[in-house]
């Protein structure tokens, strides 16, 4: 009889020490499953910090591979140029500001010479046909006669325009127009339909 006690006895202690590994067993999966999460979780947050450590940015016309491409932040038209596999023979380089920044969404537009009738490199400043079919002045490459047919763009306006684009390349935009003196939003508004970026 003491021996069957001795054996119920073990068998109850036995089994009250598998139900606390059972237990035991589950509670460290569910840590798991919540440690396994938060990484997940921080591995997208990792993710997405990369991402945003990066510009996307498009390129055509004159280069030998156009195409949308993935910089790192800061860089230059020159950087672009070179992911791009170039320029081609056609390619009016003389017209591109190759230090510019790059911002996220940029569009970069090489021109050819064969937009130059001469085919010799032209200045921007000096060269006529900046006035498109429709009307529209190309505010990125128009001389300052060219811009003062915007209407109510004058003299000191379109030499600030110049002014802004030797120092920081194009507009990217037509909000960017915004950055120079004298233009707000409803110069802006009146003007929208006369200008192009190109």
């Amino acid at each position: 009889m003491k021996y069957k006690k001795q054996i119920i006895g073990s068998l109850v202690i036995l089994g009250v020490f598998l139900i606390f590994l059972i237990v035991g067993y589950f509670n460290s999966r569910e840590v798991k499953v919540d440690e396994s999460t938060g990484g997940d979780i921080f591995k997208e947050e990792s993710t997405a910090k990369n991402n945003s450590g990066g510009i996307t940015v498009y390129v055509n016309g004159e280069v030998k591979k156009p195409g949308v491409y993935r910089l790192k932040n800061n860089s230059r038209v020159e950087n672009l140029i070179k992911a791009a596999g170039g320029f081609t023979d056609e390619a009016d380089n003389y017209r591109l500001n190759l230090a510019k920044k790059l911002k996220d969404e940029d569009y970069i537009y090489v021109d050819s010479k064969k937009d130059n009738a001469s085919g010799n490199p032209v200045s921007p400043e000096s060269s006529g046909n900046h006035i498109g079919n429709d009307g529209k002045v190309d505010v990125n490459r128009a001389s300052k006669e060219e811009l003062k047919t915007i209407p109510g763009i004058g003299d000191i306006t379109a030499q600030k325009i110049i002014d802004y684009r030797e120092q920081n390349g194009d507009f990217s935009s037509v909000e960017d127009l915004k950055k120079i003196d004298r233009i707000g939003d409803k110069t802006l508004d009146k003007i929208r339909d006369k200008i192009d970026i190109r």
